[in-house]
């Protein structure tokens, strides 16, 4: 049980909501440096917000879904390749110091934020021009899986530059995918971190009770911003929750 009051437990899920819909982050990503600011313990801060990926990847999945930029196939099969990845990486947190793996999220999301502002994101294809290449995701999705289980991370952070970059798909594409994928590589990582007792569920229903329509608002303001400045905003914004992490570390 935290020390926190539901009512600021509701606004940090309005913003995990909100951030995961708009940037294709699970909820982790962004309620464990917020949570971890406001006093948590870390295996708290990193799991407890870990469950709530399904029901944010879900709604933000439904808005996408309708512009039908989620590429399911791809979804499923870098879940299925990623699954013993995540279950590793998930159980290793127990035998790491909770600093340790706040300081290796802080490193994780600065980088993929540097990565956002060097030009990279923006040279894959267009969604309607993409040419995939699927055959790269056997190689790569157990190595994201690790990173997945280990940071409590939803997969955002790790896939869209894998979607891009490897497979080709464009920015939109490459987040609703994401998005997918997150719903259902969230559940074994979940499932350990509970057994682990990592996860404060009291924390997780207030947060949930902001998530879910967050979400959605921010996946459907995601779909009106162009391109570049959505990717700007990407980098922008985990190179400041990556600081924000550092200081609570």
């Amino acid at each position: 049980m935290t020390s926190l009051p539901w009512f600021l437990e509701i606004v940090v899920g309005v913003g995990m909501g909100f951030c995961s819909g708009l940037f294709g982050l699970g909820g982790s990503s962004i309620g464990t440096p917020i949570l971890r600011l406001l006093g948590l313990p870390p295996l708290i801060a990193l799991a407890s917000p870990l469950p709530l990926t399904l029901p944010s990847a879900i709604g933000g999945a439904i808005a996408y879904r309708k512009e039908h930029l989620i590429y399911w196939r791809v979804a499923l099969l870098t879940s299925l390749w990623g699954f013993p990845g995540v279950l590793l990486g998930a159980w290793i947190t127990e035998f790491l110091p909770g600093t340790i793996l706040m300081l290796l999220t802080a490193g994780f999301i600065l980088s993929v934020g540097v990565y956002g502002l060097s030009g990279l994101r923006n040279r894959s294809l267009p969604e309607t021009k993409a040419q995939l290449h699927e055959k790269i995701i056997p190689y790569w999705s157990p190595l994201l899986g690790l990173i997945n289980g280990l940071l409590a991370n939803g997969g955002g952070l790790v896939l869209v530059p894998l979607y891009q970059l490897g497979i080709g798909l464009g920015l939109r594409a490459a987040l609703a995918t994401s998005l997918a994928t997150v719903t259902l590589m969230a559940i074994p990582s979940a499932i350990i971190h509970a057994f682990l007792g990592h996860i404060d569920w009291e924390l997780t229903g207030w947060l949930a009770v902001g998530v879910f329509p967050s979400t959605y608002l921010g996946s459907q303001l995601a779909l009106h911003l162009p391109g570049l400045i959505l990717s700007r905003l990407y980098s922008i914004f985990l190179i400041a929750l990556s600081q924000i992490l550092h200081l609570a570390v």
